[in-house]
């Protein structure tokens, strides 16, 4: 099932397009026009570590939760997966499935931009790999969340383009203010913890990694509870 999950993903190039040249693109744009986020002088990771962030953010809300809502609403869930062990096989290939494509959207992103800083490193590649996967992990607890309510798959992209809308203009604001505390509004932004993360790496936030890791867990013991079997359109 987690086999199928991933052909169905990557036969969508508009997706692969948004998760992985785009934000590429953006770098190399802010890299050549001076941008404040990106600058050669400084190390891969902390001109990088925004981007990662971002991306992860996308695989888990609009690869991870995404489909989940979407095969509600197709009848999938309804006709396949209504029983506790087929509920438990379900999310665990979706879970799988979704954390295949974000390590592959890593790897091609790190490809694509570490030209930037003296070319492909392996063992760079090697340490940025599970600081992503952490990052994906985490933002696959609300994602989750926000699949257990009673959306419509219209709804519902809404709603998750519009949180990651929050986050990038967070973002924005505190890179224009950058070496001043934004305080609640720093703390409100997933992406800057997120970011501190894959440019510091878990040694000064074990606990954050560590957060995330419990939360997933419970989360998605949560889910297997509550995850909603009946399509909107389902009256019967």
């Amino acid at each position: 099932m987690a086999a199928l999950f991933v052909k169905e993903q990557l036969k969508e190039p508009v997706a692969i397009f948004w998760m992985i040249i785009s934000p590429a693109a953006i770098f190399y744009l802010l890299s050549y026009s001076g941008g404040g986020l990106v600058s050669s002088e400084g190390s891969y990771l902390k001109s990088t570590a925004w981007f990662y962030a971002h991306i992860s953010s996308n695989v888990a809300f609009f690869g991870f939760a995404f489909y989940i809502i979407g095969r509600r609403e197709s009848g999938f869930i309804r006709s396949f997966v209504y029983a506790s062990g087929a509920k438990f096989a379900f999310m665990l290939a979706q879970f799988f499935a979704c954390s295949l494509i974000s390590l592959i959207y890593c790897t091609v992103f790190y490809a694509l931009t570490c030209f930037q800083f003296g070319g492909f490193k392996l063992f760079e590649l090697l340490m940025v790999l599970p600081r992503f996967y952490t990052s994906y992990i985490f933002f696959c607890v609300p994602g989750i969340l926000l699949s257990l309510m009673p959306m419509s798959f219209q709804n519902s992209s809404t709603l998750f383009s519009m949180i990651s809308f929050a986050m990038l203009v967070f973002s924005v604001l505190g890179m224009r203010n950058a070496g001043h505390d934004l305080g609640m509004m720093d703390f409100l932004n997933p992406l800057y913890f997120v970011s501190g993360l894959m440019e510091s790496g878990f040694h000064y936030n074990y606990g954050f990694a560590l957060l995330a890791l419990l939360l997933f867990v419970a989360v998605f013991l949560l889910a297997l509870r509550f995850l909603r079997v009946n399509p909107v359109w389902s009256r019967y």
